[in-house]
């Protein structure tokens, strides 16, 4: 499972990453949530209990929330390293990262900016091949791979238990079970190759 040694959670080499301690304590918040709902789910358990069923829907909800959460602080993580000068990311992905896009007039010249926030999927995909530009080494993970299907289908799993539409949304099986922790531990993986290059990077760049 997730767990706070594996993001950026932990490490404060700078003041830089002081500005993100509100982001850093939800991160802590939410990582409680996962280990105190994984022994109340009844994993193996073939007759759940009306708890249990409950306890599944919450842990499926505080598993992503827990994604999306390091993610974000990701993300933010690189823009305030551009905008110290301790990485460069070229100017189209960088606006991206910002979540903003171009306004373009009937001329197609820019007249302005406005949000464009990322949906959870092309997120990761922008904060972590981003990363890898950025910090000079690709990250260890390949998107469109059984691990990254894996977790796009236990994503759609979350959606499901968040926005139901019949009363079968609600259900969680053991198998369901198990494809979110394999998701969990796919971005996992994925989060500690984020570590990995940018530790490397700092080590290299003395930030």
């Amino acid at each position: 499972m997730l767990a706070g040694a594996g993001g950026f959670v932990i490490l404060r080499p700078m003041d830089l990453y002081g500005r993100l301690e509100e982001l850093q304590g939800m991160t802590r918040m939410l990582i409680d949530d996962v280990s105190l709902l994984r022994p109340l789910i009844g994993e193996g358990d073939d007759d759940p209990s009306a708890v249990m069923k409950s306890c599944r829907r919450c842990y499926v909800r505080a598993v992503f929330a827990l994604v999306e959460a390091f993610v974000e602080q990701h993300r933010r993580l690189l823009v305030e390293l551009v905008s110290a000068g301790m990485i460069a990311v070229p100017e189209p992905k960088l606006r991206e990262l910002r979540e903003i896009k171009d306004v373009l007039d009937a001329t197609g010249a820019v007249v302005g900016q406005r949000e464009k926030y990322l949906q959870i999927v092309d997120k990761i995909k922008a904060v972590y091949k981003a990363a890898g530009d950025a910090f000079g080494e690709q990250l260890n993970i390949t998107f469109g791979n059984d691990g990254w299907n894996t977790f796009r289908a236990a994503m759609e799993l979350r959606n499901q238990v968040t926005h139901p539409k019949t009363v079968d949304d609600c259900w969680l099986f053991e198998g369901h079970l198990q494809n979110v922790n394999a998701a969990s531990e796919w971005f996992e993986e994925l989060q500690n190759e984020f570590v990995r290059v940018a530790r490397a990077h700092r080590a290299a760049h003395r930030w």
